[in-house]
């Protein structure tokens, strides 16, 4: 099961606190550290978009988190969904049959173009003259 669904199954707020922040390429992960029934916990990069996460991200930011009950080391900040995860899959899956069929329409599209200009064609071609001569051009008489 993916972890998006893990936690929406059974979800369980806790409290966790920022122990590292990263800077990477189009925004900013955090590193946090919770606690659940006694057992301590980290995450790896946890990504900080839009309104999910904490207001600043600074070391010691006390932060909520959602975690699945039946997996606490599965995690995400409150709020945040996973746009590229589970939600994708569908879009992901609608994308690949739009691209077949188009794939498929144009195929059928260039072939029938095709044989329609060599049918155009063969029926425009000039013809040799029909006078007789070219069933008889073996025959000796003048």
């Amino acid at each position: 099961m993916a972890d998006a669904r893990r936690i929406d199954a059974s979800p369980l707020r806790i409290r966790g606190v920022v122990d590292r922040v990263v800077q990477v390429k189009g925004g900013t992960k955090v590193h946090v550290s919770y606690r659940v029934d006694g057992h301590r916990f980290t995450t790896d990069d946890l990504p900080v978009a839009g309104n999910a996460g904490p207001e600043s991200s600074e070391r010691g930011t006390a932060v909520c988190l959602e975690a699945a009950a039946t997996d606490p080391g599965t995690v995400r900040l409150c709020g945040q969904k996973y746009p590229t995860g589970d939600d994708v899959l569908p879009a992901l899956g609608l994308l690949t049959a739009a691209g077949i069929a188009g794939t498929a329409m144009s195929a059928g599209w260039f072939t029938t173009t095709a044989r329609q200009r060599r049918r155009t064609a063969h029926r425009t071609a000039p013809r040799p003259p029909d006078d007789g001569s070219a069933l008889h051009e073996d025959d000796p008489r003048p």
